[in-house]
Order: structure tokens, then sequence, then C-alpha cells
């Protein structure tokens, strides 16, 4: 037990010992006293002493080590040896004096000489921190004046790790004034001229991995597929499109939609997905893109890229109102012909693609009846060509919309079959907007409504998809990009399998299923972030290229001293001062400058 009045190091600090119980009140030179238990402290002297004394000053050290090394020796012997005293004083040096030290080091209650090698080790180790210290210092300086040199990556690459998301906290970041948050190591990194406008953080940030997952997927489950390659099968989508996973036919009394099957080799647990629901789905970033499943998934799997294609098709009948009376699912053998919707426009005026769009036409017909909700505002292309941001108007089409209609077709048929199976199911589902009376005509109409639209939300219980205008509906046509489609056909699949008697693994029960939604959800969210915030970053580097540039924007909100413009040339939503100007008016305007790390741009009206 320790007595009264001893002197004790804590925490290395030293303090005097007052015995209270079955604990001890610790006063320090300075600072509050604190109660301890006795083995929290080292024992350094049994006392009485009343304060702390100073430690003894001088101390032949260098002796006392020339004559003990590689030995160890008890804390008085080492008092002894360099101060010929052992009290309170002497014996506080000698214990502080092992605390990084070149010489001796505390092994407990005793202390050990270090040998020659040992010490000429601590000493390299010292002299390297000094060096580095003094190094860093100077970088320190330099970077507060922008004047970086040829190796101070190793210091500023601290900084860059928090510009792109890869830590949270950046000490040199703070010591050069580049202040503690990414946007404001992004701001820093530009002004030393580190980064240009050609580095997009965003998709780093995220946390998404930067090139597809190299894993094996495993072998085609190709019994009882239905032979469909006598049905003429297009897969229709935008021209610089490259992964096919949907396709649409008719076959004189019903809707087919077919669909990729990388369920048929990617069961759940596997490797692919579980790295398929780490990702949550395909990133789609100007720069390229970085896929969910493997690149053999879309090779496989993909529609239209070879003679004959995998399937799970959906064969959905519909009548003269547009309601579902039947649906079919079956895993198929499908041959798919591609087209640009710029090409199957000019296929709509005959045939079967002729027919499709009727029905499409009656099924939005249907929807519209039903409160479904529409936004028509002109969309843009942002893409990174051989380095350099472009941007460009989205050309409209007749056949997107049919596409559009028969995809939401699929994802209502698709939920109606799981449905009437009490199949646990990735639904997914819309609230009613807020009120839409008093909207105004035009552009300005379009945006008020979008800021009325409520987020849709993934579950296993089926509610209506109000902005579809439809009573259930479930996201089922895109598996190679999207981790919820695939857990619907995994349920899907395993359904099938058990009705056709074949013995394989049962489907996920609701609560793994609701689970696995509620991750893709969140991964889901950080994607579509992503996505975002890389087309604006590419947007204001595009614009930044142009200093002064002009162009026009449409008034879609006004009030308070200003106006909210969308300038469609760039797809941006940008506010300026004005006053009285009217709703969808169109005006001149200016570009003024971009905040590239905080993804803001300012225009004025000319």
């Amino acid at each position: 037990m320790i007595r009264d009045g001893s002197l004790v190091l804590y925490k290395l600090k030293p303090a005097v010992v007052t015995r209270d119980g079955d604990r001890i009140q610790l006063s320090f030179s300075a600072g509050p006293s604190v109660r301890v238990r006795d083995k929290d402290v080292e024992l350094i002297h049994q006392g009485p002493v009343k304060i702390v004394p100073e430690p003894a000053a001088g101390g032949e050290f260098e002796t006392a080590w020339e004559m003990t090394t590689g030995s160890t020796l008890s804390l008085a012997e080492l008092a002894e040896l360099a101060f010929g005293a052992t009290g309170p004083a002497e014996l506080l040096a000698c214990r502080l004096a092992a605390v990084d030290s070149p010489l001796f080091r505390a092994d407990g209650e005793a202390i050990t000489a270090l040998d020659a090698q040992e010490r000429a080790a601590w000493e390299s180790k010292r002299s390297r921190k000094e060096n580095e210290a003094a190094e860093r210092a100077a970088f320190i300086e330099r970077a507060k004046a922008f004047r970086l040199e040829p190796g101070d990556e190793r210091f500023w690459g601290e900084i860059e790790a928090l510009a792109l998301g890869r830590t949270n906290k950046s000490r040199t970041a703070a010591d050069v004034g580049a202040g503690d948050s990414p946007e404001s190591a992004h701001a820093w990194l530009l002004q030393a001229g580190l980064w240009t406008s050609r580095v997009n953080p965003h998709p780093a940030r995220s946390g998404h991995p930067s090139r597809a997952p190299e894993l094996n997927l495993g072998p085609n489950n190709d019994e009882s597929r239905v032979d469909l390659t006598g049905m003429d099968a297009w897969a229709i989508d935008n021209a610089w499109s490259h992964d096919p996973d949907d396709a649409i036919s008719w076959d004189g009394e019903a809707v087919w939609v077919h669909v990729a099957d990388p369920a048929s080799a990617i069961a759940p647990g596997s490797p692919a997905d579980v790295e398929a629901s780490d990702r949550s789905g395909t990133l789609y970033l100007p720069e390229g893109t970085i896929p969910m499943l493997p690149d053999e998934a879309l090779t496989r799997f993909g529609l239209g890229l070879s003679d004959t294609s995998r399937a799970l098709s959906f064969r959905l009948s519909i009548d003269d109102a547009g309601l579902i009376t039947d649906v079919r699912v079956v895993p198929s053998t499908v041959r798919v012909t591609r087209k640009s919707y710029g090409e199957a426009d000019a296929l709509l005026s005959a045939g079967p693609l002729a027919e499709l769009a009727r029905l499409a036409a009656i099924r939005s017909a249907y929807r519209q009846r039903n409160g479904a909700i529409d936004i028509d505002i002109p969309e843009l292309r942002v893409w990174v060509q051989d380095g350099e941001p472009r941007v460009a108007p989205v050309p409209r089409f007749a056949s997107s919309a049919v596409v559009r209609e028969m995809m939401v077709l699929a994802g209502e048929g698709l939920a109606r079959w799981a449905f009437d199976r009490s199949l646990p199911f990735p639904y997914y589902s819309q609230e009613a907007p807020g009120s839409r009376e008093d909207l105004p005509p035009g552009l300005a109409g379009e945006f008020a409504k979008r800021r009325l639209m409520r987020a849709g939300v993934a579950g296993v219980q089926p509610r209506a998809h109000q902005g579809l205008g439809v009573t259930m509906y479930a996201q089922a046509t895109s598996p190679l990009r999207r981790y919820g489609d695939l857990l619907g056909h995994q349920q899907a699949r395993a359904a099938i399998m058990a009705e056709a008697g074949n013995n394989s693994p049962p489907p996920l029960p609701a609560d793994e299923l609701s689970m696995r939604l509620g991750k893709a959800a969140a991964g889901g969210q950080a994607v579509r972030r992503a996505e975002r915030q890389s087309e604006l970053h590419w947007t204001l580097a595009w614009l930044l290229d142009r200093p002064g540039w002009e162009s026009s924007g449409i008034v879609v909100q006004s009030g308070g001293g200003e106006a909210l413009l969308y300038v469609s040339e760039v797809g941006l939503e940008t506010r300026v001062r004005a006053s009285g100007l009217e709703l969808n008016s169109t005006v001149p305007i200016r570009f003024l400058t971009a905040d590239l790390p905080r993804l803001d741009a300012r225009f004025a009206l000319v």
C-alpha cells in the first residue's frame, strides 16, 4: 500500500500522495488534484515529502550508462551512480531520464541500460524525427505562400486525402490554412496549382470503388428456358449506351419485356452478390462507367451483344383501358436487335413497334387517370472526351417514351406477379405529392411540380407508386446496374424454380430482404449523389473554360427581389437579383464565376 507523503508518477507526471481510504489523492506542482487507485501510479520514493520536488540537476548519466551498458539495475542504483544520493529529487530525475532516452529504458520497476547498438538506433531515429520535423516546418512555411517544391507531395498528400474524403481530418491542412473540410482542402489544392478543374473528387468521396469488380460469376443456369428466339425483340436506348439490359417484343396478343438475367449466375450470398450489395449500383460518371457487376456479367448477359441472349422475360396482357389482366414470368432465350432511339423512331409507324407504341399510349392515359405525374424538363448530357468536358442537350424521341412506358408496365406486372404468390419482394413506392392546385403553366410549372414530389421508398410491403399512377410497382428492369433490381430477379427466379419442383434454395425471407434493401437504398443515395455532383463539377469546368460566356435563362420562380433561372444549355439552375420578371420569360445572362469546390456558379443579367 502506498503511504501518505509518497512521491509517485501518474501518467508520467510527479505527484505527492495523500491517503484517502482505499484510494489516494494526488497533488501536482500545478493543476487540480485527482483521486485514483494505488495500481494507477508508479512509486518513486516513499517520502515523506510535502510538495513535488524539482528533479535533481546534473547527474553523471553518461558515466552511469558506460558502467552498466546492456544490464538492468534498480532506480536507486541508477541514482547512486549518477548522483551519489537516493533522495526524492534524485530518484525523480533518474526516472524521468529513462523517458524517451538514448541511454536508459524503464522496464516496470527496473531500469535497463541500452547497449551500444540500441543507443545508436535510438539516436538515428531521433535524428530522423528532428530532420522530418524541420522539413515539415519548412514545407508549412512554403505552403502558406504557395511556393511548393518537388518532394512536397509527401506532406500535401495528406491534404489531398482530405479533399478526396479518404480521411476526416488533417493536421497538415489546418497548419497550412487549408481548413478542415473536403471543400476547403479542394479549394487549397486548386489555389496551389496541385489540382485543376479536371480533377473530380466526388466519386472518391462516395466510397464507390474506382473499377469493376474482379470476381468470377457462377455457372450459367439454363434449365427450363423458354425459346423465344422466333420473336423479334429490340433493345432501344441512347446511342451512347453500352450496357443493354432490357428489350421489348409483341407476340400479336401481349407485350413482352425481356430483361438481362445475371441472377441466373449470381446467387444470394455469393461473392459477386456481396460485392454488388456493397456497391448498390453502377456509377455513371461523365468520365466513364464503373459497373456494379464484373465485366463478365455484361458480356454474358447484355441483351443483343451476341446472337442469342439469356433473359428473364415478362409476358404482359392489358385490356383496352390499360389494366394488366395477366402476367407470365419465364427464364428465356431471346434474339435481340439493338437500336438507338433515333433508329427506333423510324420503326414506330408500322409493324410490332407501332403496336407497342399504341399500347404505350393506352398505358400512359391509364396512369394519368390514376394521378401519374410526368415532369417535362429538358435534359442535358455531360461527358468527358479526351480529357475535356462536353455538354449537349438530350434529343427527344418518341421511342424513348414507348420504352419508358413498357418498363413501367413491366415493373407493375412483376409486382403483381409477386404479390399473387405472397412472395417477399422488393417493392418500390412513392407517396402522393403536395397539392398541384394553382401551378403555373410552362417550364415554371414543371419545376413547381418537381418541388412537390416525395422520395421513392423500397420495402417488402406493396404500396402505391403515386408518381407513376400504379397501385403497386417494383424496379425490375436494370439488374445489371441496380442491386434492388437484382434482388427482385433473385426472388423471382427462386419462386419459379420452386413452382417447377426444382430443388433449389428458397426465396429470401422478408426480414433478410428488408435488411438488404435498406443497405442498397443507403448505398444508392451515395451513388446518385456522386453522379449528380460529378455532372455539376464537369459542367462548371466547362463554364470555367469560357469566361464571360453568354446565354439565356428561363424564369422558373420569382419573388423577394430575385429570380430562379434555368439555363437549359448547361442544365443549371441559378438565382439572380431581379424584380418583376415574368414566369417562363427568357432573359439574357452572362457567366460570372464558379466555385468549383462548393459546386456553385454565379450568373448576372446582361
